[in-house]
């Protein structure tokens, strides 16, 4: 029999009820009542479901899912979304009593539409987004509701019912486990819940703040002539102080240094001041002092991170530690080794720099800021060791460190992108858009005032407008800007 969630919801939880973010943080769910426990232990050998959820608004479809292990949404996973989608058992693929529209394999990021013929499609004809990027046994995704294949909405109803099974094989024919385990969960629309998406602001709300912006910008593309209307744009609209850069491959940070003084001239005392660091692709501009550089050196794999301290006077009065990486790409066993030992080299520089144990002493309680493409799509124990300070290789790169200054973990900036609930930094190529790109940093003394990831494509007219922009001028690169602006405590 079909599960039919309770959809009449009294007042108070109407209106406790929040709009669903995809940003990793699941307490968004707490009062969402339309979910399913899957029975643990049912499965078939290795992945066995816990729960699912289903929410939305008047864009989109939002869904939650809980595994008892730990996988990657979006590779190498026999996970199968089944959705119903005109509220017509009849038609579409037959899926036991469900007839499914839409058949999506989350880990390959394709899936097929019965419309009635069948058609191909890929995650970016549903926009699809989820987080997180790393494993996890806890994800949540969006689907866009308008949707459309060759003309044809793929949403044809308000009632849809939807079913998720994790296949042993390829060829779909036997399942670890289902969820539910017979017909599909029946869902309502929402139709008058309009998104509500944080607030920021493109400019500084004040000059006293220190605008921060980690940017890959594609394989040394911001030197590509072509490019300079789109990164000029960019750039005067976002006047960001200190960016670190990857992908800066031929490049020197002098050649990168002139591109940025192009789009913005310094004036009266200012100027830009750049350092590259790391065997390829790390380069840091500033208007501070960079007092000195080095490359953070890691074993089992090319040296991707440079770290910086700079002289935040007299703006500021203090010095800050400032380090861009750009860790092993992509999944696998042996690429999700080699990032390991660039977060535990990260971590043990930061370790040696406040105990004067290493190449660089720094001073109490200055800010300390790691940023940059970090490629976590795989192994979760990376981010748990950026952000904790533990070391896994502790063998190789010395006792686990907890990095703020008041004995906490860093701060996960987490920027939203302009005029949405998404966190991607990433434009959809191969992969679906994805959080790559990170500035953490030590919250202790220092403290987000407005944070946003800029995609132009999201801009309204009046934005565009007022900012000198065209909406294609993100696409420029594969990676987004992440700007963060800080107060800092001293």
């Amino acid at each position: 029999m079909r599960y039919l969630l309770m959809l009449i919801l009294i007042s108070s939880i109407i209106s406790a009820q929040e709009n669903i973010l995809i940003d990793e943080d699941f307490s968004d769910w707490e009062n969402i009542v339309e979910n399913y426990t899957d029975p643990i232990g049912d499965n078939n050998g290795y992945l066995d479901f816990h729960n699912m959820a289903v929410s939305s608004d008047t864009e989109y479809l939002y869904l939650r899912i809980q595994t008892t292990e730990e996988l990657i949404l979006v590779n190498n996973n026999l996970i199968t979304l089944y959705i119903d989608a005109d509220n017509d058992p009849l038609t579409g693929k037959k899926i036991g009593d469900l007839g499914a529209e839409l058949e999506y394999f989350l880990g390959e990021r394709y899936g097929n539409v019965f419309l009635p013929d069948e058609v191909k499609i890929d995650h970016s004809d549903l926009s699809f987004f989820g987080a997180p990027t790393f494993s996890s046994n806890e994800f949540e995704f969006a689907i866009r509701k308008n949707s459309s294949i060759n003309g044809q909405n793929i949403f044809s109803s308000d009632t849809i019912s939807i079913k998720f099974i994790a296949y042993t094989d390829p060829s779909l024919t036997t399942s670890f486990d289902m969820t539910p385990d017979d017909s599909g969960i029946e869902y309502i629309f929402e139709t008058h819940k309009d998104s509500a998406y944080p607030e920021y602001s493109i400019t500084k709300t004040d000059d006293q703040y220190l605008r921060v912006m980690s940017y890959n910008i594609e394989r040394d593309g911001i030197l590509d002539t072509e490019n300079t209307p789109e990164f000029n744009h960019i750039f005067n609209a976002l006047e960001p102080e200190i960016i670190g850069f990857t992908e800066v491959y031929e490049g020197t940070s002098q050649n990168v240094a002139d591109k940025v003084e192009f789009f913005l001239p310094s004036s009266l005392g200012e100027k830009w001041h750049h350092k590259k660091e790391g065997e390829y692709d790390i380069v840091l501009l500033s208007r501070y002092e960079i007092l000195n550089s080095f490359t953070i050196h890691s074993e089992e794999s090319h040296n991707a991170t440079g770290a910086f301290l700079l002289n935040m006077r007299p703006k500021f009065d203090t010095e800050m530690l400032v380090i861009v990486t750009h860790p092993k790409c992509c999944g696998g066993k042996e690429e999700d080794v080699k990032r390991q030992n660039q977060f535990d080299a990260i971590i043990a520089f930061v370790r040696d720099a406040v105990m004067s144990g290493g190449v660089l002493n720094i001073n109490k309680n200055i800010p300390i800021i790691i940023m940059g493409d970090m490629n976590l799509v795989g192994d979760s124990r990376q981010y748990t060791t950026l952000i904790t300070g533990d070391i896994k290789f502790n063998d190789k790169y010395g006792e686990d460190f907890i990095p703020d200054w008041d004995g906490t973990y860093l701060d996960d900036a987490k920027p939203f992108v302009n005029n949405t609930g998404f966190t991607n930094t990433t434009n959809p190529k191969w992969f679906p858009p994805g959080r790559l790109d990170f500035i953490t940093y030590s919250g202790s003394v220092m403290k987000i005032v407005n944070s946003f990831i800029f995609d132009t494509t999201k801009l309204n007219d009046d934005q565009l407008i007022k900012y000198g922009l065209s909406e294609e001028d993100t696409k420029v690169s594969d990676h987004l800007p992440v700007v963060v602006d800080f107060r800092l405590a001293r």
